[in-house]
């Protein structure tokens, strides 16, 4: 019995101490949390920054005369065979260059092609006042041996009045030319003119008479422009609308135009 007691107690005190160390404090992990610092990402290499050099670009000044001559030569080449649509597109271009073209047109003028010659002056005359500088080679293209270049060089030599004198009887001549379309040009030329001499008025009252109606037309509209001063024809365009032969296109013109005359008398 008391050495059952004594292994009793020997257990108990074993047990006891065994307890004790179980409920001993918990040891400690040694190892720390990581700070902030750490955690935060590592910073990314950047490329260094580049300095992008700008090279200026030098553009060779374009000449406008080389333009206006590439359009000319192109419009020369396809004269007489035109390509409507090819034509039309080289037209409105060359028109486009106003003033521009003059020098090119004036250079034409002198060209040894008749038909260069031609080309030229119709555009010249397009220009009206703006073709002045071209205005001596004008004078010289009155004695050229086409009428269409002498009746284009007169027209455009009527709105400078130093040329006036020598351009005038040029056209009035030419009222009488061969060519139905010399005719109507030098017509429509003539009843521009701010004023009117009595060759012209007698030019003008001539082709009332023109064997080609279109000329016809184109003498009734210029005397209804000319008003009052047209008053010596009031007979003629009369006998026009008399006649039964005229065309009611003619007819109607020149009621309009004999109108007109009288409407300015009564001012």
């Amino acid at each position: 019995m008391q050495v059952f007691r004594v292994v009793f107690s020997v257990s108990l005190v074993l047990c006891t101490f065994s307890l004790k160390g179980c409920g001993g404090s918990a040891s400690t992990d040694s190892s720390q949390p990581a700070s902030a610092e750490s955690k935060q990402p590592s910073p990314v290499a950047t490329a260094p920054e580049q300095t992008v050099e700008t090279i200026a670009v030098t553009a060779e000044p374009v000449d406008p005369q080389a333009e206006v001559k590439a359009v000319f030569e192109t419009l020369l080449s396809i004269r007489t065979e035109p390509d409507p649509d090819e034509w039309i597109q080289a037209d409105k271009k060359l028109s486009s260059f106003g003033k521009t073209a003059v020098p090119t047109l004036k250079d034409a003028m002198s060209h040894s092609d008749p038909g260069a010659r031609e080309l030229a002056s119709m555009y010249l005359a397009s220009l009206g006042p703006d073709a002045k500088e071209a205005a001596p080679v004008l004078e010289t293209a009155l004695q050229d041996a086409s009428p269409f270049t002498q009746v284009n060089a007169a027209s455009t030599l009527t709105h400078f009045p130093e040329y006036r004198e020598k351009a005038i009887p040029v056209l009035i001549s030419l009222t009488e030319h061969p060519d139905p379309n010399t005719r109507l040009t030098s017509i429509y030329a003539l009843g521009n003119l701010e004023s009117q001499s009595a060759d012209q008025l007698s030019a003008i009252k001539a082709a009332l008479n023109d064997s080609d109606p279109d000329v016809q037309l184109a003498a009734i509209k210029v005397l209804g422009q000319m008003g009052n001063p047209a008053k010596t024809t009031l007979t003629e365009l009369q006998t026009l609308i008399d006649n039964t032969d005229t065309s009611e296109v003619l007819r109607e013109a020149a009621l309009s135009t004999k109108s007109q005359i009288e409407q300015s008398q009564k001012k």
